[in-house]
């Protein structure tokens, strides 16, 4: 049986995205531009602009939990790696 990827423990919030923001936060909470970019690099940027998340990368089913996460983003690929949905915290 293959190991479950680790996960952090999750800071539960009930948003997604930039819903998440608070006014006056200049805190990046997604990233529109990496889509269609290869998910590596995407991985590297969010990590480097948002420092209080962890970048999780799915496999190209994006299945992933439904609870919301203000220290998560899904990283979701296509087959050939390339980023197809827009990554946000939640």
């Amino acid at each position: 049986m293959a190991a479950m990827k680790k996960y952090p423990p999750c800071i539960s919030c009930g948003c997604t995205g930039n819903n998440c923001k608070v006014p006056g936060d200049p805190t990046r909470y997604e990233w529109p531009e990496l889509v269609g970019l290869d998910i590596l690099p995407a991985k590297a940027t969010i990590e480097r602009t948002n420092p209080n998340v962890a970048v999780i990368v799915l496999d190209a089913h994006c299945a992933h939990l439904t609870d919301f996460c203000c220290n998560r983003v899904w990283l979701c690929p296509d087959a050939s790696g390339i980023v197809r949905e827009i990554p946000m915290i939640g």
